[in-house]
């Protein structure tokens, strides 16, 4: 039995002030504005209050910033942040309380109309925002996002965090880590296997060490000195087998020593960059799979006869459901995996698009409040 709390029992018990800080987005293209007069809002049925500690800031984001998605403006960014309830709406499931460390997750409100949710209750019996034409995207569309001192979650798209988990590390996982773990799980390749995770930036450091933490057998390919570098700095008992330089002479022949001259079985590309995705491909064993992540703005490009001829699989990624967030903060906790950040307090983060265009940061970039 689902047990719901009713206002009278879950008043907070802090102050909560009626205005707050935040980091608006006002015009496409030109930097947040540090606001302090921003309403802050309150929680309807089924919402909870969150008061953010950490969100971070990743490509969909600066994609908001250039108008990719229409956002209405003002708006507050960030679909990537952790933080702690404190205060919940009407008819709430018992199961969270206020003083709750969380992290946010963006998907809400299937409409239960559209292709795509005829398509999950055919097939499921059962809604994914995820796949919902109409869906909010908390920092992305339609609702507010992580940037400011508070904001609105829905139940069901929160999950508990541990107390080893702090609130930085585990912003980046709200969609950064979603999205890989997924990518690592629908390879389909089992204790052994290999898999090639290309692209060593925010995701591909995690990808790496969810392979890892999967027992495969993990190259990461970067060529630059800093994916690189970033693939040889996480924990030792979570770094990849192999690190190749993906514009080296030998860096085919590594691969194939490394898969005694079969190929790999999967890759996981973590980058928009197009003929890296092809090499990828051409990488593989027949029948290999490869899971591409990036969305680069002319489409993608590959060897017809590459992909025909071996019968290789290509497969798009899109986060995980909520009881696969929850299984990969149970993996990240109980082996100790990582993110590489850059943090970054709320009053100095105005320029951060900027800062993104001239890549002044490195790993994720975190905001802290």
């Amino acid at each position: 039995m689902i047990i719901f709390r009713n206002h009278a029992e879950t008043m907070t018990q802090e102050h909560i002030p009626t205005t707050m800080k935040a980091l608006r987005l006002v015009k496409y293209n030109e930097n947040y504005q540090l606001r302090s007069d921003v309403p802050v809002p309150n929680p309807g049925p089924g919402e909870l209050l969150i008061r953010v500690a950490a969100a971070g800031f990743c490509h969909t984001d600066y994609q908001v910033y250039q108008g990719a998605y229409g956002t209405q403006l003002p708006f507050t960014g960030s679909h990537e942040p952790a933080g702690t309830i404190v205060k919940l709406g009407s008819d709430v499931p018992g199961n969270w309380k206020v003083n709750d460390r969380v992290g946010v997750l963006n998907f809400r409100n299937p409409c239960n109309e559209c292709n795509g949710c005829r398509w999950r209750m055919t097939i499921y019996k059962s809604l994914d925002a995820r796949y919902c034409e109409n869906k909010t995207m908390s920092g992305i569309l339609r609702a507010d996002g992580g940037f400011a001192e508070y904001m609105i979650a829905s139940h069901y798209a929160l999950v508990h965090l541990p107390d080893n988990l702090s609130f930085e590390q585990a912003a980046p996982l709200m969609c950064a880590g979603a999205t890989v773990w997924n990518a690592v799980k629908e390879t389909g390749l089992e204790k052994g296997q290999s898999i090639a995770i290309v692209g060593i930036g925010g995701l591909g450091v995690l990808a790496v060490q969810f392979a890892k933490s999967r027992g495969l057998r993990v190259v990461a390919i970067d060529n630059r000195d800093i994916g690189l570098k970033l693939a040889s700095e996480v924990p030792a008992h979570l770094r990849p087998d192999q690190v190749i330089n993906f514009n080296s002479h030998d860096a085919i022949q590594k691969i194939l020593e490394f898969t005694d001259g079969i190929g790999l079985s999967g890759a996981v590309v973590c980058t928009d960059d197009v003929p890296a995705s092809d090499w990828a491909l051409h990488r593989l064993q027949p029948r290999g799979v490869c899971v591409v992540l990036g969305l680069p703005e002319s489409g993608f490009k590959f060897d017809a006869f590459n992909l025909v001829f071996r019968e290789l699989v290509v497969k798009g990624s899109l986060h995980c459901p909520v009881d696969e967030v929850k299984a990969m903060i149970k993996a990240v906790s109980a082996n100790g995996v990582v993110s590489h950040l850059t943090v970054l307090p709320l009053e100095k983060a105005e320029d951060i698009p900027d800062r993104a265009t001239a890549h002044s940061f490195t790993g994720r970039l975190v905001i802290t409040l």
